[in-house]
């Protein structure tokens, strides 16, 4: 039941296409969620929501040159864009790690399940880095990314 509030409640405060004013954020309700359904990209991960790994799916076909990787903290940061994707169980050592390194500026988090009891504040944390300038919460999973042009703003998007 409280799921059933808590997405009731996600959903009054999402906006879609013609809510939102940021152009980066209107690209990937418009451009990217739109787009037909495609064939399913081989993920470094097992994504449990059909509806993320939709989108991850979307999101690279429309982001060609970034690379989709998963974040590991002993690996070399790519200087190249690149679709990263977060677990609920790293985001307790991202937070760190993050803060030290480098990553490219057109780099995307996808965070998955931010919404997890226990991993919650976790994803708030982030959410208020000073690393991220747009965050976006889209129930299933989050978006993090640094692009330093952008005005520091949260958004909720309404992707399905």
């Amino acid at each position: 039941m409280f799921r059933c509030i808590e997405y009731t409640a996600f959903l009054w405060k999402a906006k879609g296409r013609h809510g939102t004013h940021s152009p980066f954020a209107y690209w990937l309700v418009d451009v990217v969620a739109r787009q037909q359904v495609i064939a399913a990209v081989h993920l470094p991960l097992d994504i449990p929501s059909k509806k993320t790994r939709q989108f991850i799916a979307k999101l690279q076909h429309a982001l060609a040159e970034h690379q989709l990787s998963h974040f590991d903290q002993t690996a070399e940061k790519p200087s190249k864009p690149c679709i990263c994707i977060l677990t609920h169980d790293q985001l307790p050592h991202v937070e760190t790690a993050l803060q030290h390194q480098l990553w490219h500026p057109e780099t995307i988090f996808v965070v998955l399940n931010p919404r997890a009891k226990n991993k919650r504040h976790h994803w708030q944390k982030l959410c208020q880095m000073e690393v991220f300038h747009f965050t976006a919460d889209c129930y299933f999973f989050g978006l993090l990314s640094p692009r330093p042009g952008q005005v520091k703003e949260h958004f909720y998007l309404k992707l399905s």
